[in-house]
């Protein structure tokens, strides 16, 4: 996580406070803790960088893997496990009118402290001319610092170019992330559930508006009732 990063989510907190309380000092221990592994992955980062640059790519991946572990250590992550891919895939869709159903998968990593599970499902027309793709991510032992990397929740942004857009918006009172290319007729959506789960959904050749419609084909209360789910003992 970035230093600038850091300190929009310091600022943030520290303009809601009035006073010293618990709960505003445990956030800010946290937060002293997250800022040292930030300096912690800058150094592993400036490591990674000079053994890929020896062609050492090995060494390369295992330094930011170790830093990403750290990261997740600071922000109390490591307090879940993530969810079954395979209840993950019960969430996504399994048809979509017009289209014709592709290929699914599902699939759990853990590396170096990092644990993440995730699901997808494909559709596709007949003629192959549109394609959507849905995506569940449960960052399991990477939640907290998960959440606070995904900032734009708590951001305002709104872009356009002659190409398309990019910018944040309000779906069921939920915060979304949307992307759209007029180009090459791409978009995409992403939407964070229970402050854990990442849905998104990619799609070619299928208006924008349709694209942000295919976030209601996730089934939402499902993965909201999981939200707390693998929570390991402290």
């Amino acid at each position: 996580m970035s230093r600038p990063l850091l300190a929009v989510v310091l600022v943030a907190l520290s303009v809601t406070a009035c006073g010293p309380s618990p709960e505003q000092v445990a956030r800010e221990e946290a937060l002293k803790k997250l800022d040292q592994a930030a300096k912690e992955m800058e150094a592993a980062g400036k490591r990674a960088e000079a053994a890929a640059a020896k062609g050492d790519v090995g060494a390369a991946v295992g330094e930011a893997m170790k830093a990403l572990g750290g990261l997740a250590g600071a922000a109390g992550g490591g307090s879940y496990e993530p969810v079954d891919f395979r209840k993950l895939k019960e969430a996504l869709p399994q048809e979509l009118p017009g289209f014709e159903k592709g290929e699914g998968s599902g699939e759990k990593n853990n590396a170096f402290g990092i644990s993440v599970s995730e699901a997808k499902q494909s559709f596709r027309t007949a003629d192959g001319n549109k394609r959507v793709r849905f995506e569940i991510t449960d960052p399991g032992s990477l939640a907290g610092p998960f959440a606070l990397a995904n900032v734009w929740l708590n951001v305002e942004v709104d872009k356009e170019s002659g190409d398309g857009y990019e910018k944040t918006s309000t779906v069921g009172g939920r915060k979304i992330h949307e992307k759209w290319s007029k180009d090459s007729k791409r978009g995409e959506v992403q939407m964070v559930v229970g402050n854990r789960f990442m849905v998104e959904v990619n799609a070619e050749g299928v208006e924008m508006n349709d694209v942000k419609a295919l976030l209601g084909k996730v089934d939402v209360a499902r993965l909201e009732a999981m939200k707390g789910e693998g929570k390991k003992a402290s």
